[in-house]
Formats: C-alpha cells, structure tokens, sequence
C-alpha cells in the first residue's frame, strides 16, 4: 500500500467517530477531517464570523435553506435559531455525510429539520460528485482532472425551485465549491419572489471557472434581482460596487463568503 493509500485509509478510522460539542449541540466526525472541522469550530478558528451573522440574522419562525450541509453543523446551528415555528431545509449529497447529517439531527433532537440526499443545480440530473478523501469539505460537481485523492459517485441534482416549490424562504446558505452560479440559476421564482431574502454564499472565482460561471456575472446576476452585495471578514460588512475588482482579489484558490441582501 503506498503513502497515499495509507493517509487515506487513517483519515477513515473508526477511531475518529466520535462527538464533539460545538455551538451546544453534539456533533459526530465521520472521519479525521472532519473530526478535525468540528474541533476548529468549536475553538473559534472556524465559523466565527459566520455564527455571528447567523445569530444575529435568522430570527425565530424562519425557513432557512441550507446547500451544502456536510455533517450537520450549521443545520444545526439554524435549527436553534429558527426555533419550533421555523423549518430548516438542508441539502447534502454525498451518501455519507447525508448519513452523518441525519444522525446528528436524530441525536440532537432537530426536529424542524428536513434533510435532502441530493444537490442543488440549474435542472434535474444524475451527476458524478468528485469526493475528496482527504476532505470531505472540498467535494465538487465541477468537471476537473481525477486523481487517487478524489473518487466519483453519482448523485441526484435538483433545482430549488422544484424542492421547495410553495415554500417561503427567508435565508439560504449556499457553500457548494463552485457549483454556487448553477444553484442560483435552479432557483428564480424564489429569487424573484421574496422580498426580505437574504443569502449567505461562499465566493470562490477559480472554483466557479471550473464549473463553467464568470464570477463577476454571477455578482451581476445578483445585483440585477435588486440584492445588495456585501463582503464578510470585516466587522462593517462593506458594500461590493466594482465586482471585477473585488474577483480579483480571490485569484488561485483564494474564496471568501458574500452576503447578498434584497434591498427593503
């Protein structure tokens, strides 16, 4: 068995199942990646300023969208905050952080939380998710070159649209490494329907490239629906108004999260 191989198969032990409390609820790892996830959260290395804003955003009675769920986490996190009058609708899938993310809700007793085994895109298909098995939190849709880090499963798309037909939505969150332009092109009744949305997305140009968007059109598209786009890491939230020259600032694998809020 080469390194790889052998990094690969520790990374899976059983040994690292085990919960971690993070944000006060219960969390079990699926894997020493994400075991290690869950511990960066927990010691504020990680997610900080997004629990923050999440705090302060989502109020009781809120239905919440989240794609990209992983393990749980932050379906978790939305659960305690929209309450027993709100829902959470998470979207996950890969099959065995779906699991993980079941489990975790069932421990934790969310029962306002709905979970969907598939991913968000512009149209209903089966497509190959390229996993990372050395980190469950860098799985992509995007086409790119195979290697023996990575494995492909076919998985179910669907647009949001189509899921959450009739439903209103007060706050999605979107981290889905570079799949972000298809999930928002699968969802336009609800971005043209809500009138107090607001959206959380994570904001990576190198990665959208490679699923095929223009990062500044995708900020663009955005404006154009009446949001107001914002910049996260500093505490004023500071308005994007020249989007070619904010992407430029992310180039290679550099990402930062944006907050995209409809103008009252």
């Amino acid at each position: 068995m080469d390194l790889l191989a052998r990094v690969l198969a520790v990374n899976r032990w059983p040994l690292w199942r085990r919960p971690v409390r993070v944000w006060d609820r219960e969390v079990t790892a699926i894997s020493f990646d994400r075991l290690l996830n869950l511990w960066l959260h927990r010691t504020g290395l990680m997610g900080s300023g997004p629990r923050a804003y999440f705090e302060q955003s989502i109020r009781p009675g809120a239905n919440v969208v989240d794609v990209g769920a992983n393990q749980g986490l932050y379906a978790l996190l939305f659960s305690r905050l929209a309450g027993p009058s709100g829902h959470v609708y998470a979207f996950e899938p890969d099959p065995d952080l779906f699991a993980a993310a079941t489990a975790n809700c069932r421990a934790n007793q969310a029962a306002n939380v709905t979970l969907f085994p598939m991913a968000a895109g512009s149209r209903e298909a089966r497509l190959p998710l390229r996993r990372s098995l050395v980190n469950a939190g860098d799985n992509r849709l995007a086409p790119g070159p195979s290697n023996a880090a990575r494995e492909s499963v076919e998985v179910a798309v669907r647009p949001l649209d189509t899921v959450l037909a009739g439903t209103e939505v007060d706050f999605i969150k979107i981290d889905v490494q570079g799949w972000e332009w298809e999930v928002f092109q699968g969802m336009p009744r609800i971005l043209e329907r809500e009138s107090s949305l607001t959206i959380w997305f994570e904001f990576w140009p190198q990665g959208l490239q490679a699923a095929g968007a223009d990062a500044v059109k995708m900020l663009e598209f955005l404006s154009e629906r009446g949001f107001q786009l914002h910049a996260t890491g500093e505490p004023a939230l500071p308005r994007i108004d020249n989007f070619r020259a904010f992407a430029e600032r992310y180039p290679g694998l550099k990402y930062t999260d944006v907050i995209a809020a409809r103008i009252r």
